[in-house]
């Protein structure tokens, strides 16, 4: 529509100065300009500043794209109760799913806590486990979460994780379909020794990434960010405040929700955690997504 828009727009202001000379008398499109030279300016100068609109409709096209796939989730008010998404072949075995049946209903304990682990491990490497059960396996790892002591999560988060499996929102959900593996190449990195984050999304050689600050709450088990920067292709991109509050950047506007992720379990194969707003996502380390 913005692309529809600048067209329409260029158009009526190709017509305006085709049809003035430089006196500012009507002229036609033959006489109006004078010299060949002169016209052929013109229409240069009309065909550039046509070519600037649309790569700024495509760039804020694309911000919001990648709000929605990778900031949205995190901040969003709202998450799917149920996940019914994409259908596998390959599904959890029986013992498997009363296991978690069981850590669901019950008090969860370490064997159903070690199980869930292992089914994400295992679902994030393959892609090939029920949607449901890895919702399910990060709700037996929450009902696990002991906070009597230090959870170790910090010392494991530092590093590059491939985002697996994020159940979206019923904003994204609407808009382009229910989201369970992720089928793009998005990379998330912490840095906890310098509170550095980035959320980076990769088609080929193009790449678009916010980076940021962190903090990190042990108690809660809780990572808060602020997106500060939008890079393009490795870019630097000044933003309006008013784009950076609708792309979920930090900006003169406050946040609804802060956008935060609620960890409860990373070691040296997968993180899971859930969105401030309520939704959850899965990473595997991304040098196992590589290999």
């Amino acid at each position: 529509q913005l692309l529809k828009l600048s067209g329409k727009s260029m158009r009526e202001r190709r017509g305006l100065v085709l049809h003035r000379n430089w006196g500012g008398q009507a002229q036609g499109p033959s006489s109006g300009l004078g010299t060949d030279s002169s016209w052929a300016s013109a229409k240069r100068a009309i065909r550039e500043r046509r070519l600037r609109w649309q790569a700024i409709c495509l760039l804020l096209a694309a911000v919001a794209t990648c709000r929605h796939h990778v900031v949205a989730w995190a901040s969003s008010s709202s998450a799917p109760n149920r996940l019914t998404g994409i259908s596998h072949s390959v599904r959890m075995q029986p013992a498997a799913r009363a296991m978690l049946q069981a850590g669901s209903e019950l008090d969860a304990n370490a064997d159903s806590s070690k199980g869930a682990l292992n089914i994400l491990a295992d679902s994030a490497l393959t892609k090939s486990g029920d949607p449901e059960d890895v919702f399910e396996a990060i709700r037996v790892l929450e009902k696990a979460k002991d906070r009597s002591g230090k959870s170790g999560f910090a010392d494991f988060l530092t590093g590059d994780w491939r985002l697996i499996y994020t159940t979206g929102t019923k904003k994204t959900e609407s808009e382009i379909g229910r989201i369970n593996y992720v089928p793009i190449t998005a990379v998330q990195r912490f840095d906890m020794g310098k509170n550095f984050i980035r959320n980076g999304i990769y088609l080929g050689p193009i790449s678009l990434e916010f980076e940021g600050s962190l903090r990190w709450m042990e108690e809660q088990r809780r990572l808060e960010f602020d997106f500060e920067d939008l890079k393009i292709c490795g870019v630097s991109l000044p933003l309006p405040d008013f784009i950076r509050s609708a792309a979920g950047m930090k900006s003169s506007t406050p946040y609804k929700k802060q956008p935060a992720f609620n960890f409860v379990a990373v070691d040296e194969r997968i993180a899971a955690a859930r969105g401030a707003g309520g939704g959850v996502a899965l990473w595997l380390r991304n040098e196992l997504a590589q290999a």
